[in-house]
């Protein structure tokens, strides 16, 4: 195995590249959604913040779990027009005539190459929040905290030791929503 030194590391990435960016509602103990996936405990000003989100960008990246629950829920694909990314380790695409492509043959590094040129926003979150932040490829992450307890549920971010981010902006919303915006301070080591 070759280990490349930190300088080799900053020299393969364009000092020009693109953003992914994230938004997504956490609940007051940490769940994103409930067991079965359900979003409903989110108030609708949130849900519109984030639709606002999506709207504005041209370019989504998902993993499997939150690209098969939107094509089951939403009765089709709703994207249709906007690239879409499935971070996935085997290839179940329904909707290849809608923008979707799988990324399932080393899939971060495919996700790096694509960064070099498209600002992406990340849909849903879980485990591939976790991947993204591990390899330093997140960039900015927005967190509308619910002042509501699951109890159980779909866990926000996994183990991500010696990540470090900064507060950039911090505001409590309607419902008691807190909006908080933060950017990596992590150099990116792909």
């Amino acid at each position: 195995m070759y280990w490349r030194t930190v300088y080799e590391v900053k020299l393969l990435i364009p000092k020009n590249m693109k953003q992914i960016k994230a938004h997504i509602a956490v609940s007051l103990d940490g769940f994103i959604a409930t067991l079965d996936h359900e979003l409903d405990w989110m108030p609708q000003s949130v849900k519109s913040l984030i639709v606002k989100e999506y709207d504005a960008t041209d370019t989504f990246l998902m993993g499997a779990n939150t690209y098969t629950y939107i094509f089951e829920h939403w009765g089709g694909w709703p994207h249709k027009g906007k690239r879409s990314f499935v971070v996935s380790s085997h290839d179940t695409n329904v909707t290849p005539d809608c923008g979707v492509e799988f990324l399932t043959d080393n899939p971060l590094r495919i996700v790096n190459e694509i960064k070099v040129d498209t600002d992406m926003l990340v849909v849903g979150g879980g485990k591939l929040l976790t991947s993204l932040i591990n390899k330093g490829l997140l960039d900015s992450l927005t967190v509308y905290t619910v002042p509501v307890m699951l109890g159980k549920g779909v866990p926000f971010i996994g183990e991500t030791f010696g990540s470090e981010w900064e507060l950039v902006e911090s505001v409590v919303l309607g419902d008691g929503v807190v909006y908080s915006e933060y950017r990596t301070k992590n150099g990116k080591e792909i």
